[in-house]
């Protein structure tokens, strides 16, 4: 890499969803655009389709984006009207045509000094290939990885990125080979920014808890409604706003009717703006199942909110200081989870003291501290393949 050249890095990132990974994905790169040494693309597998995204790219000429698989979408709209029949031989197009496009990118990023590989190794396949530096994120638990085999393709990566301490001694512990690699990044918050988000949406009217995540299997949704049914039970007059989207949100919506509290449990879908909802709320219910950070606790914590969450691994007892600055309960434990709703909303001075101590803690996730760290992680693995 020549002397005072701009260094080129590609993020690559499988899909733009409303997802926590691509909150942090997009606060990332708006921090470090401001960086003049940097020269950054982002390759997807899919064409951008969220309003949300496509209106942030509108105001980022100067960020090219490349998809990998342009006729990704295509190929995902027709599985969704394919029969039974039809939908093996629509796989194995699919197959065939991504076998097909890496052959005919393999040479495309020739240019490209480092890429990142952003969420969870998924562009494993595609920069296999390619002969440049390569860091990968991990957004999960360690568990989470090695139950979907992900580390055999650590041998490929010149780096590794945790966003705890948690993952990044559970990783060097059982991959002491690889400890080298491991380095740890927090995701960076913008408490301004989040303030100002919240400011400009109103919040819903009375008492309410809320809980923002993507509706998928691992977030624990139903202990999530069991808890407040248990703590409902007493409390006609309470809510529960539950934000977000995602393939098992028709099944949670209709395990919530079977409750007794189910005209208590809103379901608003995905939202460009939660912090309305949230800065509103009584507290901020997490109840996954496993995390990689939990950014969601601190977007909540900026905003001056009492957080719950389950001891999941990883993050949610790193971001409230082992229960210092939180109310920390097993995963799957809706007694426990009812007992602490109950006692923030009868306590709130109690729950402002949690609340102070972990709006302290955030300086760690200061989002200058964490770009920084970016950059020179990108610049000492540049250096060393040099």
């Amino acid at each position: 890499m020549a002397k005072n050249r701009r260094i080129k890095v590609a993020f690559c990132i499988p899909n733009m969803i409303i997802g926590g990974v691509e909150t942090v994905f997009v606060n990332t790169i708006d921090e470090l655009l401001k960086n003049p040494d940097l020269d950054m693309t982002i390759i997807t597998h899919a064409k951008i389709r969220e309003p949300l995204y496509v209106d942030w790219l509108k105001t980022h000429p100067e960020l090219p984006v490349y998809v990998y698989y342009p006729l990704c979408n295509w190929f995902e709209d027709l599985g969704q009207k394919c029969c039974r029949i039809l939908r093996p031989i629509r796989r194995i197009m699919f197959s065939l045509y991504k076998k097909y496009r890496r052959l005919i990118w393999r040479h495309k990023f020739q240019d490209i000094d480092v890429f990142v590989d952003y969420k969870n190794f998924e562009f494993f396949k595609e920069l296999r290939h390619i002969n440049k530096p390569k860091i990968a994120w991990a957004h999960s638990s360690l568990s989470y990885f090695e139950s979907d085999g992900m580390f055999s393709r650590l041998p490929q990566y010149t780096k590794i990125v945790g966003i705890t301490d948690e993952f990044v001694s559970d990783f060097k512990s059982n991959y002491p080979e690889y400890a080298d690699k491991i380095v740890r990044i927090y995701n960076p918050i913008d408490v301004k920014t989040i303030q100002a988000k919240a400011k400009s949406e109103k919040s819903p009217r009375g008492k309410y808890f809320c809980h923002v995540s993507r509706l998928v299997d691992g977030k624990d949704i139903k202990t999530l409604l069991d808890g407040f049914d248990l703590f409902a039970a007493s409390h006609k007059d309470i809510k529960l706003y539950i934000v977000g989207d995602g393939d098992k949100a028709h099944e949670f919506k209709e395990y919530a009717k079977t409750l007794v509290s189910n005209k208590q449990v809103v379901f608003t879908g995905a939202l460009n703006n939660p912090y309305g909802i949230i800065k509103g709320a009584i507290a901020n219910v997490l109840s996954s199942e496993f995390e990689g950070l939990a950014t969601v606790l601190l977007e909540a914590i900026a905003l001056h909110v009492p957080c719950i969450s389950t001891n999941c691994k990883c993050g949610p007892k790193e971001v409230l200081l082992n229960g210092r600055a939180g109310l920390i309960f097993d995963i799957g434990d809706a007694e426990t989870l009812a007992s602490y709703m109950n006692y923030v909303y009868e306590n709130p001075k109690k729950a402002q003291k949690l609340t102070d101590a972990a709006t302290r803690g955030l300086k760690r996730f200061d989002k200058n501290l964490i770009t920084d760290a970016i950059f020179r992680l990108v610049k000492q693995t540049c250096k060393k393949d040099r």
